[in-house]
């Protein structure tokens, strides 16, 4: 190889470098991935609160219900409301890039959960960067002696917020969007519905459920996602 090809090779890897990181966490071949790229009306603020929460149920078409956000007293755990199993949060105080990958333990209230590890990629947000982006496997969701092949579908919401709020004697106020028109009282309880078994791009555009201005903040304020399906 010249000293051409050498450069450029390392100017690659640099590139890339920068932008992705791939934390210690599933060996390849260790079931699908879930790949999430989340973007909002303006820089993420790291002293705010994103996470993406997941419910692994094997319900097909979600009557079984999915995660919802937490927008009034008394608060909960203060960001997710039943139903879900699993969360990824990304804020700027937590180590490992930000991200950090959750199980409940208590699927009735929610209250207690376990960090679990980090997502196998992500990207964590530069000060202009108005978008998250990380990816899961499978085997994240359901560690052995179970089988993450045996996932048929997910059901998933999107939920940022300014604070965690805790205190049932807290009245607020919260800065919050969620999937869905948040303006909208009846769109409030909005998850998506992804199937597992077959490799899949599924994007806002598809059906528009997120609208761009239902947050006041647009640095909460999600305009855009895709979430992919994927085959390692």
């Amino acid at each position: 190889m010249d000293m051409w090809r050498v450069l450029a090779v390392s100017c690659l890897l640099a590139l890339f470098g920068a932008c992705a990181k791939f934390p210690p966490g599933p060996p390849p071949g260790a079931g699908k991935r879930i790949e999430f790229f989340i973007r909002f009306n303006g820089p993420v603020n790291p002293n705010y609160v994103y996470i993406v929460a997941i419910r692994d149920g094997d319900d097909l078409t979600g009557a079984g219900g999915g995660p919802l956000p937490v927008i009034r007293p008394p608060w909960g755990n203060g960001f997710c409301a039943p139903k879900a199993t699993h969360f990824i949060r990304y804020d700027g105080f937590q180590s490992g890039g930000g991200y950090s990958v959750n199980r409940f333990v208590d699927l009735v209230n929610l209250l207690t959960w376990v960090n679990i590890g980090f997502p196998v990629t992500f990207v964590t947000p530069g000060p202009n960067d108005d978008f998250i982006e990380f990816s899961i496997s499978l085997s994240q969701l359901r560690e052995p002696p179970a089988n993450p092949e045996d996932i048929r579908a997910l059901q998933i919401n999107i939920l940022t917020m300014n604070r965690v709020i805790t205190n049932p004697n807290d009245p607020g106020p919260k800065i919050w969007d969620a999937l869905g028109d948040s303006l909208d009282p009846n769109s409030i309880d909005d998850y998506i519905t992804i199937e597992t078994t077959v490799d899949r791009t599924y994007r806002n555009s598809d059906t528009n459920l997120e609208p761009q201005g239902d947050c006041i903040d647009p640095q909460l304020d999600i305009i855009d996602w895709v979430i992919r399906v994927r085959s390692q």
